[in-house]
């Protein structure tokens, strides 16, 4: 992987197309220089991407099993085992080697039974859903940092250190659609209906608490998507993605939300989400990735300001027959004249396996 700028955000995209199981390698495709770098290294193959930060992938290897991989030096952080998640138990073979998986939809109701799934991708709409870190891998050492992941069907929140054994369940009973760590190292939790709570942990992040920061400020679930990003100057923002589904699901509007603190934050009626429409010229990349946001000063070539940039994350239609023709949905909104365009050539527009992601890869250095 020679020869990329470590300053620019990449689209990271594999080269296979109608989405197709294996990937023959992969490419970068760079939006403020419109070039691209194709590659081929071994360790990504039969890799899910499930997010992105600092540089490094968080993926699932063919086992469904989840780490972190750098994908400059390939060097790789083993997080816990699927298997120790609570709605996930292992199917052995005669032989002692795991051959499935047995998935359980809710962790509360005893009456769900586990159903059987095979080691395919569409096991990762029942496993991990996002993975965040709380600082940057590289920076420190291997387990003194913290991991969230929304998991199963209804994205419970789960967290864990590198080298502990297992993942730890937060929260039971809430279905959460986001999450992101803040740049003072507390993790915010976006919920489906728009209520934003924040988890603290303490210094050996064994024992945290919860506080609701803002009430819900939607009435009822849709074809949307919200996601959390932070400003430059660590202002909270949410975005709002709506889609139309007249033949595939497609970017059909797009809000964006600051929040307002009042002076104590912990009585929730203080706070709240008011609408943008500029971000003082800032761009800002979300999708499974950890979204991340450029300064004005950074902003080059291609890249807009005042701009939101979308990938990709109707993860079932990559693998659907139907739908391998279908395109996918990476987009660019701009605030300034409200318009919603592609932003990257055709070919990055086809249906392909595992999803594109957004990664930022001076951070991995």
């Amino acid at each position: 992987m020679a020869n990329y700028a470590t300053h620019t955000p990449y689209l990271l995209t594999a080269c296979n197309h109608n989405g197709k199981k294996k990937s023959a390698g992969f490419t970068l495709y760079s939006i403020p220089d419109k070039v691209e770098f194709e590659f081929d290294e071994p360790f990504l193959h039969e890799k899910l991407f499930i997010g992105s930060q600092y540089g490094w992938l968080m993926v699932l290897d063919q086992h469904c099993e989840p780490s972190l991989l750098n994908p400059l030096t390939g060097e790789s952080i083993m997080l816990p085992s699927i298997t120790t998640l609570p709605t996930v138990r292992p199917c052995h073979s005669i032989s002692g080697d795991i051959v499935s998986y047995f998935y359980r939809y809710s962790t509360i109701r005893q009456d769900f039974h586990f159903l059987d799934y095979t080691f395919d991708h569409y096991l990762r709409q029942v496993t991990f859903i996002k993975v965040v870190v709380s600082c940057n891998p590289s920076l420190v050492s291997s387990n003194n940092f913290v991991v969230a992941a929304l998991v199963g069907y209804g994205s419970r929140l789960v967290v864990a250190r590198p080298g502990e054994s297992r993942w730890n369940l937060l929260q039971e009973k809430q279905w959460y659609i986001d999450i992101m760590f803040r740049q003072n190292g507390k993790l915010l939790c976006l919920t489906n209906f728009g209520a934003l709570h924040e988890v603290e942990f303490n210094d050996a992040g064994d024992d945290f608490v919860i506080t609701e920061i803002s009430p819900q400020f939607l009435k009822e679930n849709g074809r949307f998507k919200l996601y959390l990003a932070e400003d430059c100057a660590g202002r909270v923002l949410t975005i709002l993605r709506k889609y139309n589904f007249i033949f595939f699901p497609e970017t059909d509007q797009v809000k964006l939300f600051r929040l307002i603190v009042g002076n104590n934050i912990n009585r929730s009626e203080e706070s709240k989400w008011e609408q943008v429409k500029d971000l003082g010229g800032q761009a800002i990349f979300v999708g499974t990735n950890a979204s991340f946001t450029l300064a004005k000063h950074e902003i080059h070539g291609e890249i807009k300001e005042d701009t939101v940039y979308f990938t990709d994350e109707w993860w079932d239609y990559a693998t659907g027959d139907e739908a391998r023709s279908w395109p996918r949905d990476i987009c660019a909104y701009n605030l300034t004249n409200n318009s919603i365009k592609p932003c990257c050539p055709n070919k990055h527009q086809q249906c392909t396996w595992p999803l594109p992601v957004w990664i930022h890869l001076s951070n991995s250095i």
